[in-house]
């Protein structure tokens, strides 16, 4: 596939991946604000998938955990300011509290794919997979 052919199926996805998450955004809250936030949670799907080359199902998983983050900050700033509503706030809420999941799920996501992905390796090379490095004398020292 030649790079101009790359560039407009990556726009495509990114352009696929805001709409989703626009729509799921309006579903949620049925409102401007959380249509953006979920625009920006499409954004942040299709840039981990499509620039940052993340596997399509941990993008996707942290992607959830984010959203249901933002969801959550939203909500709980949505209670507060009841009943006039505060769309802004919302927006801000959900974005920070998105943000915060975002980083916190991937940096978990991303050391559990990194730990799996060293124990497959060494399987795959016989060799013995690699440990935390903990020794509690319970237990055969591996010095």
């Amino acid at each position: 596939m030649n790079r101009s052919a790359m560039g407009r199926t990556r726009m495509l996805y990114v352009a696929l991946a805001a709409m989703i998450g626009a729509g799921i955004g309006w579903l949620i809250g049925s409102s401007p604000a959380w249509t953006t936030v979920g625009t920006i949670m499409g954004l942040g799907t299709a840039l981990m998938i499509q620039v940052y080359r993340v596997r399509p199902f941990v993008a996707i998983t942290v992607s959830i955990g984010a959203g249901i983050g933002a969801y959550i900050g939203g909500t709980i700033v949505g209670v507060l300011c009841e009943p006039q509503g505060c769309a802004a706030f919302e927006a801000t809420a959900a974005t920070i509290t998105g943000v915060g999941a975002l980083v916190g799920i991937g940096l978990v996501v991303a050391l559990a794919t990194r730990s799996f992905d060293e124990y497959r390796d060494a399987a795959e090379q016989g060799r013995q997979p690699p440990t935390t490095g903990c020794n509690t004398g319970d237990g055969p020292s591996s010095d």
